[in-house]
């Protein structure tokens, strides 16, 4: 009969647990939940960033339309203008020139031009105007906010997505765990055994390289496990690269929404701000009236230049009366982009509803498939149990054992992935379904 050394045994089971707690670390690290994944990508997604600076731009743009469209303009301004003559017995500026010199006539310029003036000017009229260019501001305010939900729902599915792939990754190495440490108490049994003549050393032997194979498989799994980890992190812009547990989790599909879809405000917006567009442009042919006024010195000659102080107000209206048909080829070409909303629109609905309940047939499927796989476990299980009553009676040979061990692992391997893979459709449904 073959012996075993102590020491191959000890070495064994050392090179094992050594195995289990190298290689698993986060197995004593706190846990991570899906939304704290989700919060930190959101924090860290540059386009949710610079949306959330450009809503706070436009609020600044209400003030300024104020600011343009009704608030009264102070300002000073100067003007020195010479107007210089030649060939005029030596006048290089005169009121009076003779027929000889050369330069602007008189009339226009009477030697000059010197003015300072203070100047005041209000516009008036100015209501619908500023109503109709705030209107359109907090549009594309409540554009970009939609916009933001769209980024977090988009979030949602994609971290959501890769945070159940490394879940998926997760089960198999708590499952590689489990079966190796089944395995390593099978095969203390079976050393056992053989020391009493009940099972060859052959057998012993084959169990003995199931379990460094199944070793090495559980090595590669926690490097896969973790190299997804940190990828999870980098994709939510998390520069702690530790190895986390991550949170197991059940995600409920959500109801059948009654408003309008996410993904349908994007052309309701659309449509709202081409009527905002049509008002704003629309608002050229209103009545346009302005004020002014303004005091100081405004003189054409330097002769008594001190007496030509003064003041003068007045008011400025215009009105369009004819622009070659703008406006009615604005209408038309306003026409069309509602058109074409309402088409994509349409498109979108249609999409929309698809995917949602293609999703929610797929998780209804693999429901029905779970329901029955995990009979097919118990059923294992029991089976499991019998195998071992007749290990100890050596009545089963170390191929079926292996046999049997492998296909309850993959069993419970699967249908751990499967649920897994079941939350994520419903991930993927909720998506959707906004």
């Amino acid at each position: 009969m073959y012996k075993v050394k102590p020491y191959n045994h000890r070495l064994l089971r050392n090179r094992v647990f050594l195995l289990l707690i190298a290689t698993f670390p986060f197995l004593a690290s706190g846990q991570n939940t899906l939304q704290t994944f989700l919060d930190s990508a959101m924090t860290h997604n540059s386009e949710a960033v610079s949306i959330q600076t450009q809503i706070n731009s436009y609020q600044y743009d209400n003030q300024m339309i104020e600011a343009v469209l009704r608030s009264p303009k102070g300002y000073v301004s100067s003007e020195l203008l010479v107007a210089p003559y030649f060939n005029n017995d030596g006048k290089f500026v005169d009121i009076s020139p003779s027929d000889k010199a050369i330069g602007y006539d008189v009339g226009i310029t009477n030697g000059g031009l010197y003015s300072i003036l203070f100047n005041l000017e209000l516009p008036v009229l100015k209501g619908k105007q500023v109503t109709h260019l705030q209107e359109q501001n907090q549009i594309e305010i409540e554009k970009l906010k939609s916009r933001l939900s769209l980024i977090e729902n988009e979030l949602k599915r994609s971290i959501g997505s890769q945070y159940f792939d490394v879940l998926a990754l997760q089960a198999m190495v708590e499952n590689n765990i489990d079966n190796n440490s089944l395995l390593n108490q099978e095969f203390l049994l079976i050393k056992t055994l053989m020391g009493k003549g009940l099972y060859r050393f052959s057998d012993y032997r084959l169990l003995e390289l199931e379990l460094k194979s199944d070793s090495i498989g559980l090595k590669a799994s926690v490097a896969n496990f973790e190299l997804a980890v940190r990828q999870l992190k980098a994709a939510c812009g998390i520069r702690n690269r530790e190895i986390v547990k991550l949170e197991n989790l059940t995600v409920v599909a959500s109801e059948p929404v009654n408003k309008s879809s996410l993904f349908i405000q994007q052309f309701t917006h659309d449509s709202l701000t081409t009527l905002a567009q049509q008002k704003v442009f629309n608002d050229r042919y209103l009545p346009q009236l302005n004020v002014y006024a303004n005091s100081g010195l405004n003189s054409t000659s330097i002769p008594n230049i001190q007496r030509h102080f003064g003041a003068s107000a007045g008011v400025l209206f215009s009105y369009n009366l004819f622009d070659g048909r703008q406006k009615k080829i604005n209408e038309e070409q306003l026409k069309l982009q509602l058109t074409e909303t309402s088409k994509q629109k349409e498109l979108k609905i249609n999409e929309v509803k698809t995917q949602a309940e293609a999703y929610l047939k797929n998780v209804e499927k693999l429901k029905e498939e779970l329901g029955k796989e995990k009979l097919i476990q118990a059923e294992y299980k029991e089976l499991f149990m019998l195998y071992q009553d007749e290990v100890k009676r050596a009545q089963i040979s170390m191929i079926e054992l292996i046999a049997l061990l492998k296909k309850r692992s993959e069993m419970s391997l699967a249908i751990t992935v499967k649920e897994i893979t079941i939350n994520k459709l419903i991930n993927e449904y909720n998506y959707w379904n906004k």
